[in-house]
């Protein structure tokens, strides 16, 4: 099986490749398509800068995953440069104490998940997304005791900077480190360790230490297993396949939103009618405006509703029009990705030691991955599922 991993730097691209022998080297952003032309791989690996991926942290107060799950978008929509239809998004999710949640949101651009869909679809490659960020959290994370430290990472001109705090990530950082912004980039490096009184791990060239006025008792150094280059360390981490299952980008809704403004004015004619509906109201006049209101719900539900075309009766196909406009993503009119994934939360409780790893959405299947402590928890979840009246 041949594997390419490409660790993106800006229009700097690292390459490994791996099958019947290994091969390293660069290339520019515009030479991938003719490289991958040459290669051919089984499987395409791209990591993901941190400079390319925004992070968020939020903290919710109640522990109800789907509850959370239904107040993300909302929550997220305002801390990102863009609308978030431009961006795929990755969650981890913390239980907190006093009935509180951590979140941590990470996003990357649509349009480059896009470009590399494309690209692996056009060789037949799988595609895997990784984040250095992320890959070098979960390498310290099994490597280390320590709950609270803050790690750095150096190749060339790029430096990358994880705050860990009780084990989970809160902080990451990127830096250029080039001749014209190294000094402002050192001064904020500084600023940042002034803050947090951690063990500072380090994967870097030595002098970085004196640069950076860490004292030698702070100071952990990350040994690499021998013969393995720094330039690669990414390129390993995302061959372990524990590490494949860490960032799924998924995107949150797009396209058209439903006409709302037309369904208030509905919902005003209908409860109008159903207040004429009363028996108070019997007297031939009445009679008469009831059928000149049912002409009127017939018009508006006809022009909000223009894709049914048997008008049986406009207040009871509204009701259900809007109960399943409910269970629809306000957004696309279809099936929301994230009502799926919090309807999925309600198979798994709390104290179940299980994990899904992979969903994956196609049609009206849907499959799940995963690992369980026990078969008996397995029989657990395949029961839970059997007996829930949300999938059939």
């Amino acid at each position: 099986m041949r594997i390419c991993t490409f660790y993106l730097q800006d229009k700097k691209v690292i390459y490994r490749i791996t099958g019947k022998g290994i091969e390293y080297g660069e290339l520019n952003s515009n030479e991938i398509d003719a490289f991958l032309d040459k290669n051919h791989p089984d499987i395409m690996n791209v990591i993901i800068s941190k400079p390319q991926l925004i992070f968020r942290r939020i903290e919710l107060p109640f522990r109800n995953r789907r509850k959370i799950f239904l107040v993300i978008p909302s929550e997220i929509e305002d801390t990102l440069p863009e609308g978030s239809d431009n961006f795929l998004f990755s969650f981890a999710i913390f239980p907190s104490e006093r009935n509180r949640t951590m979140v941590n949101v990470y996003a990357i651009p649509s349009a480059l998940f896009i470009y590399w869909n494309n690209l692996a679809r056009k060789y037949r490659a799988h595609l895997y997304l990784f984040s250095d960020a992320l890959l070098f959290y979960h390498f310290l994370k099994q490597s280390t005791d320590e709950k609270n430290y803050i790690s750095i990472y150096v190749e060339d001109n790029y430096l990358l900077l994880n705050i860990i705090e009780e084990g989970i990530l809160a902080g990451s950082y990127s830096f250029e480190l080039t001749p014209s912004v190294r000094s402002e980039s050192i001064t904020l490096i500084k600023g940042i360790l002034g803050k947090k009184d951690f063990p500072v791990f380090i994967c870097a060239a030595p002098e970085i230490k004196e640069e950076l006025a860490i004292g030698e008792e702070k100071v952990r150094y990350v040994h690499l297993p021998a013969g393995m280059e720094k330039r690669y360390l990414f390129h390993h981490l995302s061959s372990v396949r524990a590490f494949r299952s860490v960032f799924r980008p998924l995107k949150l809704s797009g396209g058209r939103k439903l006409p709302v403004s037309s369904i208030v004015l509905l919902l005003v004619f209908l409860i109008f009618s159903f207040l004429s509906f009363s028996p108070y109201f019997r007297v031939v006049e009445k009679q008469k405006e009831l059928r000149h209101i049912e002409e009127e719900m017939k018009q508006i539900f006809t022009s909000t509703f223009p894709d049914v075309h048997n008008i049986v009766n406009p207040l009871i196909q509204a009701r259900e029009k809007m109960l399943k406009a409910g269970d629809m993503d306000i957004k696309t009119g279809v099936p929301s990705v994230l009502k799926i994934m919090a309807d999925i939360t309600l198979l798994f409780p709390e104290n179940m030691d299980a994990k899904v790893d992979i969903l994956r959405i196609a049609d009206n299947t849907i499959t799940l991955s995963g690992t369980a402590d026990s078969l008996k928890t397995l029989e657990k979840i395949k029961d839970r599922i059997e007996r829930s009246d949300r999938f059939t």
